[in-house]
C-alpha cells in the first residue's frame, strides 16, 4: 500500500504521461489547458476525497463532492486564480449544503413520527461536532486549514479576506475549541 493510500485513504490517479499525449481532445481546449488540469487532478483528487471523507464519514459523499469540485473548477478554469484553493472551498461548501439537506430530511421525517435508519458513524463525531457550534466563519477557516490543509495565504485568497483575518480566525476558533475541550474534560472527571 502507497503512502496516499494510506494517509488519504484513495489511491491517487496514475501519472499522466510527459506532455498532452495521454489526454482526450476536447473541443475549445487547448493542449496547456488539459495539461494543466490534468496535473492538478493527479495531485490533489487523493487527498481531497480524503478530506472530504474525514469531513463527512462517508467515502462515497466525499468522492462525489470531490469530483463536483473539480468538474466546477474545470468549467471556470481561466478566471480561477487559486485552484487548489477553489477545489477545497467549493468541496466544502458541498458538504455543507449536504449536511443542512440532510437536516431538513431528518426533521422532515421526525415529523412524521419515523425514523431514519442510520449509518456508519462519522470519523470523529466528537470533534466533528466542536467544530460545527463554532460560528460559520471560524468553522470555514478550521476546515480549510486543519482537514483540507490548506495554508492561510490559499484560504486568504480563496476566501478574498485579507491573510492577517484568517489567521485572527484560526487563533480565536483554536480558544473556543480548546474551552470547549476543556469543559468537555470538567463534566466527564466531575
Amino acid at each position: 500500500m502507497t503512502a496516499d493510500v494510506v494517509t488519504t485513504g484513495f489511491p491517487l490517479a496514475p501519472a499522466a504521461p510527459a506532455g498532452d499525449a495521454g489526454l482526450p481532445r476536447l473541443p475549445g481546449v487547448s493542449a496547456g489547458v488539459a495539461t494543466d488540469f490534468a496535473a492538478l487532478y493527479t495531485t490533489e483528487f487523493g487527498r481531497l476525497a480524503g478530506y472530504l471523507t474525514a469531513l463527512t464519514g462517508d467515502a462515497d459523499a466525499g468522492r462525489e463532492a470531490a469530483q463536483e469540485a473539480f468538474t466546477r473548477l474545470f468549467a471556470r478554469w481561466r478566471s480561477v486564480r487559486e485552484p487548489r484553493a477553489f477545489v477545497y472551498v467549493v468541496a466544502t461548501n458541498l458538504c455543507k449544503h449536504a449536511w443542512r439537506q440532510s437536516g431538513r430530511e431528518r426533521v422532515a421525517v421526525a415529523r412524521l413520527g419515523q425514523g431514519l435508519t442510520e449509518g456508519r458513524p462519522a470519523h470523529d463525531p466528537w470533534l466533528r461536532d466542536l467544530v460545527e457550534r463554532l460560528p460559520v466563519s471560524h468553522r470555514e477557516v478550521v476546515l480549510l486549514h486543519y482537514y483540507a490543509d490548506l495554508p492561510v495565504a490559499e484560504i486568504a485568497a480563496a476566501l478574498r479576506r485579507p491573510v492577517g483575518t484568517i489567521k485572527r480566525r484560526l487563533h480565536e476558533a483554536r480558544n473556543q475549541l480548546a474551552a470547549a475541550v476543556a469543559l468537555s474534560e470538567r463534566e466527564v472527571s466531575a
